[in-house]
């Protein structure tokens, strides 16, 4: 079916444009929701850095630095935060990898994207004596393990990873690709989104959307983002036909209300489907 991913025979995922760019809805719908940011950030910044942070202070900041031709591949966020009892601000800059297998020059792509934050810096800052640092981290939630060093200077031949002029930095990981579901962290839209990424690129399909159903059941009313379309129209753009209507008769399980809105959205969404094919 049109959209939908397929297991190739090399275990890969074939995906379309649309596909991914349903994966960039998804993360920043639910990323750019700051106490959401904030609950899924502590959980993954390393604990010594965040006890120094106040996260009170937390905000996004706006734009990306992806690559143009890999911005169907990839999604950024970059968040600025102030340390406790300092006037001194650092960044926070999450790349979630959308493929499903790891990336050995991640780390040099990290590098290009941190050269563009801190060239953006100057246009806040234009006087600025020193540049602000920047945790980079990534979320992957591939098929494959993440079996590459988070090191930069490891790309280079090993006789010259310690001359003084190569670059050093690390980038810390989040690590999906064996994700144990039941039990997912962070808070509600966040560990929906997770779990909903994770039947994206695993099995078994059923027993994850289901535990995302049950979440989704829980999902308070928002003014804002409407975070119910959002995951239906993820899970209508990476599931088979059948799967969405059976997430929707899940979610009904656990709450009535919201598991009519669902059918109701995913309806819709097969209906506009039917009508395109």
């Amino acid at each position: 079916m049109t959209g939908n991913p397929t297991k190739c025979e090399a275990g890969d995922y074939a995906m379309s444009d649309a596909i991914y760019h349903q994966h960039d809805k998804l993360v920043k719908a639910v990323m750019s929701n700051l106490d959401e940011a904030t609950s899924f950030l502590r959980l993954h910044v390393p604990e010594p850095l965040s006890e120094q942070i106040d996260w009170q202070t937390l905000r996004l900041v706006d734009g990306t630095y992806v690559d143009e031709e890999l911005r169907e591949q990839q999604s950024d966020m970059l968040y600025l935060v102030q340390l406790r009892g300092e006037k001194q601000v650092m960044l926070i800059y999450l790349l979630f990898e959308h493929q499903s297998r790891p990336q050995k020059w991640m780390r040099l792509r990290l590098y290009k994207y941190l050269a563009r934050i801190w060239d953006d810096s100057f246009g806040e800052q234009p006087e600025q004596e020193e540049l602000p640092p920047i945790l980079p981290l990534v979320f992957y939630q591939g098929q494959t393990p993440w079996g590459y060093s988070t090191e930069f200077a490891d790309l280079l031949p090993e006789l010259t990873r310690n001359w003084s002029f190569v670059p050093h930095f690390t980038h810390g990981l989040i690590d999906q690709s064996n994700l144990e579901p039941t039990v997912v962290k962070g808070g509600l839209r966040a560990r929906v989104m997770q779990l909903l990424m994770f039947a994206a690129f695993h099995e078994p399909v059923g027993k994850v959307l289901g535990l995302a159903a049950q979440l989704l059941a829980q999902l308070p009313e928002s003014g804002g983002i409407n975070y119910l379309r959002v995951f239906v129209h993820y899970v209508y753009a990476t599931q088979e036909r059948r799967t969405v209507r059976d997430f929707a008769e899940t979610v009904s399980a656990f709450a009535a209300e919201k598991g009519e809105q669902t059918m109701s959205y995913a309806e819709e969404l097969l209906r506009e489907g039917k009508i395109e094919g």
